[in-house]
Order: structure tokens, then sequence, then C-alpha cells
């Protein structure tokens, strides 16, 4: 199966653009300079659709959004892919330029050197509006959430690859270009898969690595992973699960069964007007078991890791939301239940949209443990 690749419409890139625009307002400024690198740039993502490659700094007004790119052979495909905006080359003159006459700027990101000295040297006032950013990218669009729902179809496919490829003499490197030769066909593109493999009988870690590390698949083996991919850039579905190559211990049995329970108890919470927080507190279990946690119970995501976020509390460091659940919000349920030592832990959960009655599974991988064929 593949996916056509997702395009925002004009409206939705406009309401982004008028909404970024009222924020610097409330600073005293008429612009917004967005600034991403090295494949890190989300603000500029939001605002025009660029997935940033190397640098990129965007000005952002009334009526005119300007790009500056690094390396000339990016240009063309910027010129492609971005929404109304004018594609210029990124050199040491571009300061200047870029900042104009203004006496206040709004940033979004982080300022370069370059440009906060200049900015210094003129006497301009640069002030950071990514705090407010934040709030207005928590709560999604409707072409937002159709954005992650092809994410969550895409991580889907490679999650079943990624299961499919677990057998004895397998490398988590074999897990990996499974799952990403998979969702590359369909239209996908890489966000994060993260595998962790371990021996069940004498296990040596809690959760899955960035990074594989050679580890080989044995007939006793117990794989845990996360993985999300996207077809809008940083719109990805989220997945993660446990995958179990020989008969269940009962030490895993107990930790499934701890974060099966605990994932439950968080959904059912999940329902607009609800604080935040009673996820943390549906979480208890976790610790009436024995257990704790390393990685967060739960997160908000689709352009940038956001609020909500929630931990166990015996985890440190350990984090209670402030924030009330709303229609719009695209949160991550994932219980990872681990051993006091943190030698063991199981991954379960997926990306869940809170709606106006309550949420929806825009995922549609089983739930629940996975026993390898």
């Amino acid at each position: 199966m593949t996916i056509q690749q997702f395009q925002f419409s004009s409206t939705e890139y406009l309401r982004r653009r008028e909404a970024t625009l009222l924020i610097a307002d409330t600073v005293g400024a008429r612009r917004v300079l967005a600034f991403g690198e090295n494949r890190s740039g989300l603000h500029v993502t939001y605002l025009n659709g660029w997935a940033v490659t190397r640098a990129a700094w965007l000005s952002l007004e009334q009526g005119s959004c300007r790009m500056w790119v690094q390396f000339h052979n990016h240009i063309p495909y910027a010129q492609r892919v971005v929404h109304d905006t004018d594609v210029l080359d990124l050199d040491e003159s571009v300061p200047s330029e870029l900042l104009g006459s203004e006496s206040v700027i709004a940033t979004l990101g982080t300022v370069p050197v370059a440009v906060r000295g200049k900015a210094q040297e003129l006497g301009i006032e640069l002030i950071s509006i990514d705090k407010a950013h934040i709030a207005l990218r928590v709560r999604k669009s409707s072409e937002e959430v159709d954005a992650l729902r092809m994410g969550a179809a895409v991580s889907d496919a490679g999650a079943r690859a990624l299961v499919a490829a677990c057998v004895p003499g397998a490398t988590d490197w074999d897990l990996l270009a499974a799952a990403r030769s998979t969702y590359t066909r369909m239209g996908g593109r890489d966000h994060i898969c993260y595998i962790c493999v371990t021996d069940a009988t004498a296990p040596d870690r809690d959760v899955p690595s960035q990074v594989p590390e050679g580890r080989v698949l044995a007939r006793n083996s117990i794989v845990t992973f996360e993985l999300s991919a996207a077809v809008a850039p940083e719109y990805p579905g989220q997945i993660l699960r446990t995958v179990s190559l020989g008969e269940m211990t009962d030490r895993y049995r107990d930790l499934h069964a701890t974060a099966m329970s605990t994932r439950a108890a968080m959904r059912s919470a999940c329902k607009p007007g609800v604080p935040s927080s009673d996820l943390v507190a549906a979480g208890s279990a976790i610790e009436a078991a024995g257990y704790t946690t390393t990685d967060d119970l739960f997160h908000g995501l689709g352009m940038g890791y956001l609020p909500p976020i929630g931990t166990s509390p015996s985890r440190v460091p350990s984090h209670t939301p402030e924030e009330t659940l709303a229609s719009g919000m695209a949160i991550v349920i994932q219980p990872n239940v681990t051993t006091a030592s943190h030698s063991a832990g199981v991954q379960t959960g997926e990306m869940i949209v809170i709606s106006d009655d309550g949420f929806e599974d825009i995922h549609q991988f089983p739930e629940g443990l996975v026993m390898a064929a």
C-alpha cells in the first residue's frame, strides 16, 4: 500500500501564520524569526512545511514569508515543497537583511550566534515566544489530525514489519531495516525507531536504545520497541509494544500485566475537561505492584514533544502536569513498567487524539503482548 504525500491547505497555513503573528504582537513585535538546523527546526516546518535539512532561517511578517537555506543545492527542493515562501541562499551577509530596521523582533527556536550578535550591534531586542507557541501547537486542527492518522498508518506498517523480523539470529539492525523499508515504500519518513533486545531469563536493560547496538535475537529474547513514522514532517504516529520470542517468564508476564492494566486506567480517564494529573493518578498501580518507570507515562506529540507530560512519582526526575485535557490534543499513552533495578522493562501504548466525547484511537495495530511466530 502506498500513501500519497500529505499537503496542508493554504487555509491551514494562514491560520498558523496569523496565530503566530498575534503572539508576536503581545510582545510588541510585528515580525517573527524562526530558526532550525541539522534536521531540527519544527517552527520553520510549522510555518511553511520545510523539513529543515541544514540551517534554515525564516522571516514572517504580515503578507510576507522569506526563508534562507544553507547550501544552494537544497534550494530547488525547498522551492518545490514550501508554502508561499521566497527561498534564498544563506550566507554571512544574511543577518543584516534578516533583522532589517525593527526595534523588537519575536523569535522561535535557538537564535544563531551571528544573528544575536548583529541584533545586539544594531540595538534590536529579540524576544522568544517559544513558550506561548507551544500552547498554540498543543491542540490540533482537523487537517493536523488527518496528518497524524496517516502517520499512525505508516507507523503501524513499520511495527508489523519489525515484529515479522523478530526471529532467532536476527539483529536489532535487521528489525530497524525491516521497519524503515516498509514505511518508506509507503511514502513514510523517519521520526524515531528505538529497539531493545534482551534475554528474558537474564535481562540487562529496561528501555529501547535510541541506536541499534548489534544485539542478536535468540529463542528466549524479549524485544521492546517505540516506533514513530510520519507522512507530513513532524506529524508522526507513535506505537510501543513488547514482543516475546519464547514462553514468557513470570517476571515479564507480571510486568506486562501491570502495564496493560495501567494503560486501561489511563485511557479510561481520557476525555475533555479531565485534569491531566488524573492520568498520573491512574498510573499508581505501577508503584503498588512494586515497579517503577524510566520513560514518561504520557506526553503530547505532533509538531513537537508537547504538554501534557506526566511521569510516575517514583521516577526521578518526576513531573505532574497542570494542563486540562481538551479536544484536539494528541497524546501518547505509554506506561513503560520496569523493575526497581531497571534491569527489565516492557513497552505498551500508542497515540490517541482527544475528541469531543472521549478519544479516537488512530492506530490499528492490535493491543497487548506480541508473541513472535
